[in-house]
C-alpha cells in the first residue's frame, strides 16, 4: 500500500495549531485540574471531561478529508494509484495513531499521578480509543455531508453540544429523564459514558462495559462504511 496519504495527513494534523491545542494540551489540562482528590471523593466527572476532549480532538484531526475536498486535492489524489478505500483507511490511521498515543499517555499518567488501578487504566484506554474511532468516523461522514468548511464546523460544534448534554458527559446518565436517556443512546458517546460508569462503579470489565465497547465498534464501522460509499468529491 502506498502510504503517501498517511504521511501527509499525519504531518498536516500534527502541524495544525487548533489540533495541537485540542489534542495535546486540553486532555492534560483536564487530567491535572479536574482530578482533585483532596476532599476524599472520587471526582468522576474528570473522566467524562477527557471523553469530551477526545471527541473534539478527533474531529479536528480528521478535518483533512474536508480540506482535501474543498481545495480539490482529493480529485488529484484519487486520479493516482490510490483507491477511495485506501484514502479513507490512511486518513483514519493518521488520526488514530496520535489519538491512541495520547490515550495511552493519559492512562499511564493516571496510574502514576492518581494511583489508578491497572484494570481501570486499561479499561479507560480501550474506551477512549473506541470513542476516538467513532468520532473520527462521524467526522468523515460530516465531511461528506457539507461542502462549506465553516458551516460544517459550526453545525458539528452544535451537534457536539447536544451529544454532551444527552450522553452523560456533562449530566450523569441517571439524572436524565427517560426520553432523553433513550435519545442519547443513538450516539456513541452515550455508550462511552456507560463504559466509564461501569469501570468506576464495578472496578472491572463487567458485561455492560463490553456491550458498550461493542456498540461503539458498530457505530465506527457504520460511519466508515457510509463515508467509504458516499462520494466526497
Amino acid at each position: 500500500m502506498n502510504l503517501t496519504v498517511l504521511k501527509f495527513a499525519l504531518i498536516r494534523g500534527l502541524k495544525s495549531p487548533v489540533s495541537m491545542i485540542v489534542n495535546y494540551a486540553l486532555p492534560f489540562i483536564i487530567l491535572i485540574f479536574m482530578f482533585d482528590y483532596s476532599d476524599g471523593n472520587e471526582p468522576s466527572r474528570g473522566y467524562f471531561g477527557l471523553a469530551m476532549a477526545i471527541m473534539f480532538g478527533a474531529f479536528y484531526m480528521a478535518k483533512s478529508i474536508q480540506n482535501d475536498k474543498i481545495d480539490g486535492a482529493v480529485i488529484r489524489i484519487l486520479a493516482g494509484p490510490v483507491t477511495m478505500r485506501s484514502y479513507l483507511v490512511q486518513n483514519f490511521l493518521a488520526t488514530m495513531i496520535p489519538l491512541s498515543a495520547i490515550v495511552a499517555i493519559i492512562s499511564a499518567l493516571g496510574i502514576i499521578m492518581y494511583g489508578w488501578a491497572f484494570s481501570l487504566a486499561v479499561g479507560l484506554l480501550l474506551c477512549y480509543a473506541f470513542l476516538g474511532a467513532t468520532s473520527v468516523g462521524l467526522s468523515f461522514v460530516w465531511s461528506c455531508l457539507f461542502k462549506n468548511k465553516e458551516s460544517g464546523s459550526v453545525l458539528y460544534s452544535m451537534l457536539m453540544m447536544v451529544i454532551i448534554l444527552l450522553c452523560g458527559l456533562l449530566i450523569p446518565l441517571d439524572a436524565l429523564p427517560a426520553p432523553l436517556f433513550y435519545i442519547g443512546a443513538i450516539f456513541p458517546a452515550h455508550w462511552a459514558s456507560r463504559a466509564i460508569e461501569a469501570l468506576l462503579e464495578y472496578g472491572g470489565f463487567v458485561g455492560i462495559y463490553w456491550l458498550s465497547l461493542l456498540a461503539m465498534l458498530l457505530f465506527a464501522a457504520a460511519y466508515l462504511l457510509y463515508g467509504g460509499k458516499r462520494r466526497i468529491i
